[in-house]
């Protein structure tokens, strides 16, 4: 109260004060200064005592005048006994004066700040004087109605005018200063406590009664009383202050927490201060930065352990995570997993229309996760129950079921509809509805077994996708995680979870790796291997070579068979050049062909580096890669020998040409040889056209895998045949048999496939050698005949061989392992185009024809 804005000079009370002496005095005193004020246009006057030694001419003025009011002593010589009031003097005995009490104001803590209402006196209530007076002059009770009210005391002693009394009394009265002002007249030392220690105090200098009183009286005159703020307020307002501050401490870094708590500080102290200034309303800021300050301290505190702990335990942890793999979790993370969920589904089962339904928590209705060409509103079943049928049905079978009744309202198109529960660990969780149409899909048992799969696998997932829904809403529960003060470990939890992002990363670049087709080695820049593949551990074990005791040079070395100095240029290549290079790898494993790629991994950004980590030559690492080609190199052996046979067929087509117009160029020639000569070079080149229209096709096709694709190409029908001839002798001289195959020099190509043929080649061949007598022999012959090639199979046998085609069911008994069926076989030779033929007799043996389209 001391740090006023505003000095101005009350409007409502001016002071005459003096020294107790003048309490003697008598008429000569107070009834020409009574007159004065009153002549003056005094709106009142206030006397803080009764004059004793005045005549009743004095009381009388007073009374009549009905301006003055008196103050009367509260007497309390005794502290063990009542208080009593001062006597009236002989000379006001009779008279109809104002009056108010005069006390000892109340104390708070030893600082006078307040004055009373009222004061009780034996059971009875008696206005104090400065109520008494506010309350005489405007006419009625004043707007304070607590029985104390705090004095405003901003602006200070300069703020209540002052007039010593000794020159009030010797005629000293100024119109101006008196007119319209209440005058209190006041004697110093009159009551127990002469000076009190209040706001304006200072450690030598206290206020006086009289000033004190004045203050107090002027209060009420200007309605000017101290507001103060309720407990019931007060309460909340700490509480809001102590939620922010315990909010923004979590958010915040230390300086900035700190900056912000003392601006706060501030602040609160700025706007109780001009609270107090401007509206005479008193906010305690003592309750507020001390509530902000303690939950600043217990935050902080509290973060920094739990910061602690959390960046222990991750640390604690850390090596563990990373060999652990996680579930991933980017199914829930995804925008639509559902959708995803439908797409994958119907992809596999080709339905017509699906709906999931989720159980209700705490309730037994369903509700609509996602749906597929439909919605909840075309489900019949309206009231959604699980506890009626058909739900009740398929709960009870856990299975899959077709429905007698339509559950969807049927459409336009013939379908079945299934419904399937999806419960886990014996838990309710929902329900998968489905339809196919009765064209699109059978129910077989591998459908039903499928769509049984799903089914076991969606309620997994569905349990799961729902505990990890509670998880989210228990972290993104604001007022729980300010409550438990878990916001200042969230960026100790995105670092955590920023880890295990990362493991996962690199267990699926781990199984990328796993899954390439190629065995993939990788050395760092030393030669020291860091990563290897299961396919090149597979390699390596078959090989027996043991890549941890092999350096990148080594390696290369081994795998390719070239010397040390030859391996050493290409590690300098690699290293020094930066150059990838692809090495042939023809002998590295038996009956395989590979490719050798060695590859340096290039840094691509030096600014990611530290200077201690900075690689040399700017390689991290080189990557070695053994692909195998055996495939590819059999594939483009059958392009090359489609040009082997065109080549061959073209020279022989030309050489003809040749020779014919030789026979044109002679002139003994006559018209009929020329004429044959010109006929014959015709008919060559429309051969010649069409076998370019054949090779021209052919090269035109896409070869595809050789070991999975029944395709149909140019291909040597010799090289199949006698892999087929070699893989059986061993299994034929177990019975003594030999086995004679007559084959041509040149032999055109025929359309098949390789390994089909190959594997017809190797059933034929075993169902003679099943039906051939011990120590005989099989004849194979191949001949040429206008467009087809044909494979003849004869021995000397039982003759049953045609018999037992026709009752095969499955394998060939006492098969060695690469035959076919005979549908399979039935099936690649009608597929090339091909024929054959089947005839035996008892007791003589039987004969098998093989016919394939000659190409070329």
């Amino acid at each position: 109260m001391r740090n006023y804005i505003n000095a101005s000079a009350s409007g409502q009370l001016i002071v005459f004060d003096g020294d107790k002496q003048y309490a003697e005095r008598g008429d000569e005193v107070w009834l020409p200064l009574l007159k004065g004020l009153l002549a003056q246009d005094a709106k009142q006057v206030v006397f803080n005592f009764l004059p004793e030694r005045v005549s009743a001419n004095f009381y009388q003025l007073a009374a009549d005048s009905g301006k003055v009011v008196f103050g009367r002593h509260v007497l309390n010589s005794d502290p063990y006994s009542p208080p009593t009031l001062q006597d009236f003097p002989t000379a006001a005995l009779g008279k109809n004066l104002t009056v108010g009490l005069v006390e000892a104001a109340p104390n708070q803590s030893g600082i006078y700040r307040t004055q009373r209402r009222t004061i009780g006196i034996d059971g009875r209530s008696f206005a104090s004087l400065e109520y008494r007076a506010a309350q005489t002059l405007l006419g009625g009770p004043t707007a304070l109605a607590a029985p104390d009210y705090l004095i405003n005391f901003i602006g200070g002693s300069a703020r209540i005018p002052k007039v010593k009394l000794a020159q009030a009394a010797a005629g000293g009265l100024v119109k101006e200063l008196i007119a319209g002002h209440t005058v209190l007249v006041g004697i110093y030392g009159l009551e127990p406590l002469s000076t009190y220690f209040t706001p304006l105090s200072t450690a030598s200098h206290e206020t006086s009664d009289v000033l004190y009183h004045a203050f107090g009286l002027d209060t009420l005159l200007a309605q000017r009383a101290i507001g103060v703020l309720p407990d019931i307020w007060m309460l909340p307002l700490i509480l809001v202050i102590t939620l922010a501050t315990l909010m923004f401490c979590q958010q915040m870094d230390f300086q900035h927490a700190l900056g912000l708590s003392l601006v706060s500080s501030l602040v609160y102290t700025l706007a109780c201060w001009l609270a107090l200034q401007g509206m005479f309303f008193w906010v305690p800021p003592v309750p507020l930065l001390t509530a902000q300050w303690l939950a600043f301290a217990v935050a902080w505190r509290y973060r920094i352990v739990q910061e602690n702990q959390v960046l222990d335990a991750m640390l604690f942890n850390l090596s563990v995570n990373l060999q652990e793999k996680a579930f991933p979790v980017s199914f829930y993370y995804s925008q639509d997993p559902w959708g995803q969920l439908i797409i994958m589904i119907n992809q596999t089962l080709n339905l017509n229309r699906m709906i999931f339904l989720e159980r209700v928590p705490d309730d037994h209705r369903l509700k609509e996760i996602k749906a597929f060409n439909c919605s909840i509103s075309d489900v019949g079943e309206a009231r959604r129950d699980f506890q009626r049928t058909p739900y009740s049905t398929v709960i009870q079978e856990q299975k899959p079921l077709l429905l007698e009744r339509p559950y969807l309202r049927p459409i336009g198109i013939e379908e079945q509809q299934y419904l399937a529960p999806l419960i886990f660990a014996g838990d309710i969780l929902g329900f998968w509805a489905f339809t196919v149409a009765s064209k699109a899909v059978r129910p077989t048992q591998k459908f039903l077994d499928l769509t049984h799969a799903f089914m076991t696998q969606i309620s997994e997932i569905l349990y799961y996708r729902q505990e990890w829904q509670k998880r989210e809403a228990q972290e993104q529960n604001n007022i729980l995680s300010y409550l438990s003060f878990s916001q200042g470990s969230k960026p100790y939890q995105m670092l955590s979870k920023s880890l295990v992002l990362l493991d996962k990363r690199i267990a699926e670049l781990q199984q990328v790796f796993n899954s390439l087709n190629t065995g993939g080695v990788l050395y760092d820049l030393f030669g020291r291997v860091l990563l290897l593949n299961n396919n090149m551990e597979e390699l390596a074990k078959s090989e027996d070579l043991k890549l941890y005791n092999l350096t990148a040079m080594d390696f290369i070395a081994a795998v390719t068979g070239y010397d040390a100095p030859e391996a050493r240029l290409i590690m300098q290549k690699a290293i020094f050049d930066r150059e990838m290079l692809s090495l042939p790898i023809p002998h590295f494993k038996a009956g395989r062909d590979f490719i050798l790629h060695i590859q340096p991994l290039k840094l691509q950004d030096m600014n990611l580096q530290t200077d201690e980590s900075v690689p040399v030559f700017e390689i991290i690492g080189i990557l070695c890669e053994l692909e195998d080609v055996t495939e590819l190199k059999a594939i483009y052996r059958l392009k090359e020998q489609m040009f082997e046979r065109f080549n061959f067929q073209m020279r022989n087509d030309f050489a003809t040409m040749v020779f014919a117009l030789t026979i044109l160029e002679d002139t003994a020639t006559s018209t009929e040889e020329k004429g044959f000569a010109l006929s014959s070079i015709k008919g060559k080149i429309e051969e010649t056209l069409a076998t370019l229209e054949s090779v021209n096709a052919q090269m035109n096709i896409d070869i595809e895998s050789l070991a999975e694709n029944l395709g149909c190409y140019p291909i040597n029908g010799q090289e199949p045949l006698k892999k087929a001839v070699s893989s059986l002798t061993e299994y034929a001289a177990l019975r003594a048999i030999k086995i004679q195959v007559n084959s041509p020099r040149l032999l055109s190509l025929v359309l098949a496939s390789p390994n089909e043929l190959y594997s017809t080649f190797h059933t034929l061949l075993t169902i003679m050698l099943n039906d051939t007598f011990e120590g005989s022999d099989v004849w194979i012959t191949i001949e040429e005949k206008n467009e087809w090639v044909h494979f003849f199979f004869r021995n000397n046998g039982i003759g049953i061989a045609s018999n037992k085609l026709q009752q095969l069911d499955g394998q060939i008994p006492q098969l060695p392992a690469e035959e076919l069926e005979m549908d399979e076989v039935a099936q690649a030779v009608k597929f090339w185009g091909g024929h054959i033929e089947f005839s035996s007799q008892l007791g003589k043996g039987s004969t098998v024809t093989l016919m394939l389209k000659r190409f070329l």
